[in-house]
This record gives structure tokens, C-alpha cells and sequence, in this order.
């Protein structure tokens, strides 16, 4: 039996196709996110920043998003604006937050959501509401602050990696 090179070039190129797809396919599923909160506003504990930023992530996700970018707006509390009224939330205590995708990222828009929780003490996420999609420039309640400032106006915390296989 003789040796083939084509052959076994065409063997080799093949495997390497195979490693590279399969390679971009993976690299394809990692999404990285950016974290912030207002200036001040970033908690000491950093058990607890890592507690709202998972409840964050699977806020944004509960649309089966990829967020590119959350803005973590508050503390777990039990109030929120109904038809402009400051009340006791009926569907209980939440963190408020904003995340993009990469489209909102270049259009300069977020989506406005509460990740709601068993309570104060024990923030696992239990179900998730979304407002419609607003401008950045879109003012807070009180109306002098906008809701997603500039990057100057923002504390960030360190980036993080998310795989989806």
C-alpha cells in the first residue's frame, strides 16, 4: 500500500476546518457584559455586588438577551410608579435596572426592567417585567436626572464573561 500525501493533506486541512468552525462556534457564545451603577452608589459588601449583578444578568436574560450593558438603578425595594403614583409594588421587592444589546449600545437606547425577588434578605430572581425600549436622554421621575447617564456619571465594575453553549 502506498502513502497518499494529497490524501492525507486533505485529511489534515479537513480536521483543521473542523477545529476551526468549531472554535468560532464556541467563541460565539461567550458574551461579555459591562456593569454599572450610579456614582455612590456601588455597594461595599462585595458579596452583595455580586449578588445584583447575577440578578441583573438574569433580568436582561429572561428576554433571552445577550445584554452588552446593565445599569444596576437600585437596592432591592417593594415601591414603584403606577401611572405616574409612588406606591407598594403589587408584585413584591425588586432591584431596578436598564440593560442594552449591542444594537441599543449604537442607537444610545436601553430597556427599563425590575428583577423581582423572594425578599431583602434573599434576592434570587423569581420573574421579571420590562418596560418598552426609551433614549438614554429619557429623564428620571423627578424628572432633572436622565435614567442612563454618560459613562463619566457611572461607577463600572469589573466585566464579566457569560458562556452559552
Amino acid at each position: 500500500m502506498r502513502f497518499n500525501f494529497r490524501s492525507f493533506l486533505r485529511q489534515i486541512f479537513s480536521a483543521a476546518n473542523i477545529i476551526r468552525e468549531t472554535s468560532q462556534a464556541i467563541m460565539s457564545t461567550v458574551n461579555i457584559v459591562k456593569y454599572y451603577f450610579y456614582k455612590g452608589m456601588v455597594p461595599k459588601d462585595q458579596d452583595r455586588v455580586r449578588q445584583l449583578v447575577a440578578l441583573a444578568y438574569q433580568t436582561a436574560r429572561d428576554r433571552k438577551l445577550y445584554p452588552k450593558a446593565v445599569l444596576i438603578r437600585s437596592e432591592v425595594h417593594d415601591t414603584t410608579s403606577i401611572n405616574g403614583i409612588h406606591q407598594k409594588d403589587p408584585l413584591g421587592p425588586h432591584v431596578t435596572l436598564c440593560y442594552k444589546d449591542e444594537n441599543q449600545l449604537l442607537l444610545g437606547t436601553h430597556i427599563a426592567s425590575h428583577g423581582y425577588v423572594r425578599g431583602k434578605d434573599d434576592i434570587g430572581f423569581v420573574h421579571a417585567t420590562h418596560a418598552g425600549e426609551k433614549s438614554d436622554s429619557a429623564k428620571r421621575q423627578q424628572g432633572r436626572k436622565t435614567v442612563w447617564p454618560s459613562e463619566n456619571e457611572l461607577e463600572a465594575v469589573p466585566e464579566i464573561g457569560y458562556g452559552h453553549l
